[in-house]
């Protein structure tokens, strides 16, 4: 961790809004529809992934003639539906923590790998857009998590060097992109349990981000 940290960066799926029980019901829903089954294990394995990887492992456990694209359009239609009618919660403290890093002068980005379109309407329906310098999506990179591509595009567009990043990330693979981008990563866990090789990467795990107040003191000088 650097002592001079100047910036935080947000995943968003599972850390900032609580999507990933919408999303594991839309995947095997689709699946189903199209004659596949989909166990909660196999779809922990999806958590921080983007679309190419997750193409590749279909492909992989269901053979090439996999209907990719025709399962993953039904998924994101019925996961687009349940979301607007239910609502999509905004996961506990995350309002606290992106107001006070507000004030404190940092400068927030995200990185996430969900499509531009979904993630500017999440933000945009939680009246939370404009806390946000930059967003990059997987739209905007080479390779997605667990590479850290997408943390240093995001270092990149807001001009701070990866030492001074801080990262908040829910899923293993995040978490290893972050580090591997060499920035100081905090894990807010969602359905996916550290393993003690993730838990060596990340500087803190928190239960959720309500527990961020006194550690933002501790990682953001106070001259902000």
């Amino acid at each position: 961790m650097s002592p001079s940290s100047q910036a935080a960066i947000f995943d968003m799926d599972g850390l900032l809004f609580d999507t990933e029980s919408i999303a594991r019901w839309a995947w095997k829903q689709a699946l189903e529809n199209h004659g596949y089954a989909m166990s909660d294990n196999f779809y922990n394995e999806f958590v921080g992934r983007d679309l190419s990887w997750r193409k590749k492992i279909l492909k992989k456990r269901y053979g090439e003639s996999f209907p990719f694209e025709s399962v993953t359009a039904q998924r994101i239609k019925i996961g687009d539906e349940r979301e607007m009618q239910e609502g999509l919660p905004v996961k506990a403290g995350v309002l606290d923590v992106l107001n006070r890093l507000s004030n404190l002068g940092v400068v927030i980005g995200l990185a996430t790998g969900t499509s531009r379109i979904r993630t500017i309407r999440r933000l945009t329906n939680a009246g939370i857009h404009q806390y946000f310098t930059t967003i990059v999506t997987s739209e905007d990179v080479a390779e997605g998590k667990p590479a850290p591509d997408i943390f240093l595009e995001v270092s990149r567009r807001i001009n701070i060097v990866p030492l001074q990043c801080v990262v908040f990330e829910d899923s293993s693979v995040g978490v290893e992109a972050a580090f591997t981008a060499g920035m100081c990563v905090i894990m807010v866990p969602d359905i996916e349990f550290p393993s003690p090789e993730t838990a060596r990467l990340a500087y803190r795990i928190l239960k959720s981000l309500e527990q961020a107040d006194e550690l933002l003191d501790e990682l953001f000088d106070k001259k902000f």
